[in-house]
């Protein structure tokens, strides 16, 4: 089971990648997302309406060409732990940050969501 975790945590990063907004609306539907501490869009949100609106549109909005790219997608039983990078042109210079991602999956759902990554650099890249 633990591979297919891994395997849909990616399919989650390539729906994205890809513009595929359908897929990770219905991917994120029951998903409790935390957002790093830190973050302009920092909270917990529930829900791909919340999470769309509170996290993933800003961030669209504040970094111009935003991609997440995990590096490594590492299997943790119903936990998967991705290591990556942001990259984009934010308001004061290029974003290229390293983060953590700890993603949990239960019966073939995205549950949680935890963030980490250099709050401070970010939010000092976007102006807020």
């Amino acid at each position: 089971m633990s591979q297919e975790n891994v395997d849909l945590v990616r399919s989650a990063y390539e729906a994205f990648a890809n513009g595929d907004m359908d897929t990770v609306t219905r991917m994120l539907a029951d998903t409790e997302w935390h957002e790093a501490e830190g973050m302009p869009y920092a909270g917990t949100f529930t829900g791909a309406e919340a999470i769309l609106g509170n996290v993933l549109g800003p961030m669209n909005q504040d970094v111009e060409g935003f991609i997440v790219k995990p590096d490594e997608l590492l299997d943790a039983g119903e936990k998967v732990l991705s290591l990556g990078h942001y990259g984009g042109q934010a308001a004061n210079g290029p974003v290229d940050l390293k983060f953590a991602h700890v993603w949990t999956v239960r019966d073939g759902a995205l549950v949680r969501f935890d963030h980490f990554t250099d709050t401070k650099l970010y939010a000092d890249l976007v102006g807020k």
